[in-house]
């Protein structure tokens, strides 16, 4: 008898474990903002724990606070001229010390009766909007987030997901190529395995939530250091390694199994980190009875010296293997077969090294960045005949140096400049045939290689007035894309925030930002001439307005309406009816065909976000989006894009009823998104050649997927057993097995007399997993 994994899932949970008398280690450090500098003597105290206690930095800005009990826990810093922080969400555990980065901002001294509240949803002063702190918690216990980055970021405001089996983030109205990932100072090209290449979407994420410690995520008007983007950022700052000895972590998720190492380099000289994950999706889809086999392996590392006390050394490093396999079904089951006939063959290789020199100045502190990433693609397919109509063996490589330095003019004014250059290179063999889906009439041969240089300058400059309650930012960028024609653009950028009291907080900002055209789309040739160096970088205007209450230092409440407006998007050259804003959502490349900067966009919409730090055995995340999102082809006609949902309400929350339990859940729903219809005629023809449907691209976006609406719940368990300690997680995700058409397929079953096969969304899947450190 075959036993559900929700059943076993539940008698582990309830289990009782052994009680041992073991107490956990707070270490952390008190920093300057700015500068880098430690802050001697805070004032670090604990909030939020069985007992509350507090400590002080050392010369070092180091603290320790021992004797903890296990659970999750707060600490609120003070220091003389300093606004109060405090940081969130820090578990200790019994197994290692749990550490804590402290960043703390300068500020006028405190006057006789008043009080300044402490903050836990400090952002940079150089980004007044559209930002979002979260920490590896917040990650972690995501309900139906896998411990995926990419997908705990769909609770957030402005962000829509593509379909439930991809990490596609849509921020603002922008397609899935509009982002930007930074880990620990070094620029990742995509953060997910099996990536499309010419977007940055994929299937599940590469960065293990055990190296987090904290995240920031912009969704618009980012800072001027951030270039070659249109809707967010994500920056992801790992946490440091235990410096108490050699300690490891066993995870088995919802997806993959893992392990963790870490440990100190010498005696405080330096810490390391190391993770290696395997997947068993393959399994999981053989069960099902599906007839793809995706596999992967990942490994990610960390190494952290400091050669002196002014000086500090970070390597990087993150890698992937996605092996994609596909498997005839069986007689006479046409809908498999389908699958097996327009799923693409994909296989992926990736890796990306980088190590940051951070030397600390008098006034700010300088970093040099150097890097290297390299993706070797391999797509393939075959028509019912066997032969060949798609090829695309393809490695991308980029080598950024970088420059930079933060510094404080006075104490009112900081300022951040910096210099960058990329050398960018792809190696391409592409081969699609021209078929009656196709844009194109003639094959599409391309191969060579092609590189070139990409340069950026930026500043931008922080300047506090009115007793600081105002604080105006303004910057620009200067780029250069050398790969194609027309590759100069100017970006400046200028923002403010006012505190109109010490609660409300009004914020807006402004700005240029441009993003280089794809490698793949610049290396596309047509009888041996490159014919794509005529696109430009896409540019893209964006006004973000918004008012912020902080009912209290754990709860914030905020509202902020956007404006974007896009143009020179490409456009096939082909088919002037089609932009790249209606490509990009599904496996395989995008771009890969003769391209012209015609295109234009836009974008807008309301943004309501409430955001709880766990304070009293409650947390949430609530956000609700009205937005629209709209391109045009060669003929100026606006149309839905395909990330053009209108509506979308999530709302995460949990609750601790004790140090060792944690429930939580999350509901998502989202209004139809836009679905164009099949040519009946062109439908049938290509069908037979690859198993495709061809969209009716006169009637872009004309019709609407239904609703779409899940509720997940994720039940977790906390375990000690002195010295060593764990977690057991129930996640269920869709718990009410709720049917949701995400979208369809063109088929010729005479099941569906329409041509059309819905694809649903995740049903019901329950996920058992857990996690031992030791």
């Amino acid at each position: 008898m075959r036993i559900p994994c929700w059943l076993i899932a539940t008698l582990v949970l309830l289990i009782p474990a052994p009680v041992f008398a073991q107490t956990g280690v707070l270490d952390g450090q008190v920093l300057d903002r700015t500068t880098r500098a430690p802050l001697a003597g805070a004032v670090v105290e604990i909030i939020g724990g069985a007992v509350e206690t507090s400590g002080l930095s050392n010369a070092e800005g180091r603290f320790r606070i021992p004797g903890l009990e296990p659970g999750v826990v707060a600490v609120r810093v003070t220091y003389l001229g300093y606004s109060p922080v405090i940081v969130s969400d820090l578990v200790v555990q019994s197994s290692r010390p749990t550490f804590a980065l402290v960043e703390m901002r300068p500020t006028a001294i405190e006057v006789e009766g008043i009080t300044v509240g402490a903050d836990a949803f400090a952002v940079p002063p150089s980004a007044p909007v559209s930002a979002v702190l979260l920490s590896s918690e917040e990650v972690r216990r995501t309900p139906g987030g896998l411990q995926d980055i990419s997908r705990t970021l769909l609770s957030l405001p402005g962000v829509i997901g593509g379909v439930d089996n991809r990490n596609d983030l849509l921020v603002r109205g922008g397609g899935p190529g509009e982002n930007a990932y930074i880990l620990d100072g070094i620029r990742v090209p995509q953060i997910n395995h099996f990536a499309t290449q010419g977007a940055t979407g994929g299937a599940l994420g590469l960065v293990n939530v055990d190296f987090i410690r904290e995240t920031e995520f912009y969704t618009g008007g980012f800072p001027a250091r951030y270039g070659d983007a249109l809707s967010s950022v994500l920056v992801i700052d790992s946490r440091p390694g235990t410096p108490d000895g050699v300690r490891g972590d066993v995870t088995l998720g919802a997806a993959e199994a893992g392990l963790t190492l870490d440990g100190p380099v010498g005696s405080g000289s330096g810490n390391w980190l190391f993770s290696v994950r395997r997947s068993y999706l393959q399994f999981l889809f053989e069960a099902l009875g599906l007839p793809i086999r995706p596999d992967y392996w990942d490994a990610q590392a960390r190494l952290e010296v400091f050669p002196s006390q002014r000086d500090r050394i970070v390597v990087m490093g993150l890698g992937a293997i996605d092996d994609f396999d596909l498997v005839s079904p069986d007689l006479g089951d046409i809908e498999n077969q389908e699958i097996f006939d327009r799923v693409l063959d994909n296989d992926q290789k990736s890796w990306t090294s980088g190590a940051t020199w951070e030397r600390q100045l008098g006034s700010g502190v300088a970093r040099l960045a150097v890097s290297r990433s390299w993706t070797d693609y391999r797509f393939r397919d075959l028509d019912g005949q066997g032969t060949e109509v798609l090829r695309n063996r393809s490695t991308e490589a980029t080598l950024p140096v970088r420059v930079e330095a933060d510094l404080r003019l006075s104490p009112r004014v900081d300022v951040e400049v910096g210099a960058e250059m990329t050398r960018a290179t792809l190696d391409l063999d592409l081969f699609q045939a021209s078929t009656p889906g196709t844009a194109f009439e003639r094959d599409v041969v391309s191969r060579g290689g092609v590189g070139g240089w990409r340069s950026g300058l930026f500043a931008q400059a922080v300047v506090r007035v009115l007793d600081e309650r105002l604080a105006i930012t303004a910057g620009s960028r200067l780029d250069h894309d050398g790969l194609v024609e027309e590759g100069l653009s100017v970006s400046p950028r200028v923002g403010a925030s006012l505190d109109v009291s010490p609660k409300w907080t009004l914020s807006t900002a402004v700005g240029l930002f441009h993003q280089n055209p794809s490698l793949l789309s610049v290396a596309i040739q047509e009888d041996g001439a490159l014919v794509n160096r005529g696109l430009r970088p896409i540019r893209n205007v964006q006004g973000v307005a918004g008012v912020t209450w902080r009912r209290s230092e754990a709860l914030q409440l905020k509202a902020e309406g956007f404006v974007k407006r896009y143009d020179r998007y490409p456009v096939l050259r082909d088919d002037p009816r089609i932009s790249l804003a209606n490509l990009g959502g599904d496996y395989g490349f995008i771009g890969g065909e003769p391209l012209v900067p015609e295109g234009e966009g836009r974008a807008y919409g309301l943004e309501l976000f409430a955001q709880r730090k766990l304070a009293g055995g409650v947390y949430l995340l609530g956000a609700y989006t009205w937005s629209r999102s709209e391109f045009t082809g060669l003929d100026g006609v606006y149309r839905p894009s395909s990330w053009d949902v209108r509506h979308a309400l999530d709302l995460t929350a949990g609750v601790r009823p004790s140090a060792k339990w944690e429930i939580g859940t999350k509901l998502r729903v989202l209004s139809g998104r836009p679905f164009t219809p099949f040519d009946a005629d062109r439908s049938e023809a290509e069908f037979a050649r690859t198993g495709r449907g061809v969209p009716d691209w006169d009637r872009i976006g004309d019709e609407r997927t239904p609703a779409y609406a899940r509720f997940d719940v994720r039940l977790e368990r906390t375990l000690d057993f002195g010295g060593w300690n764990g977690r057991v997680f129930l996640d269920v995700q869709n718990v009410l097995n709720r049917t949701n058409e995400i979208g369809f397929t063109y088929t010729q079953d005479p099941e569906f007399a329409n041509g059309r096969r819905p694809i649903d969304g995740t049903g019901l899947l329950p996920f058992f997993g857990f996690s031992f450190e030791f």
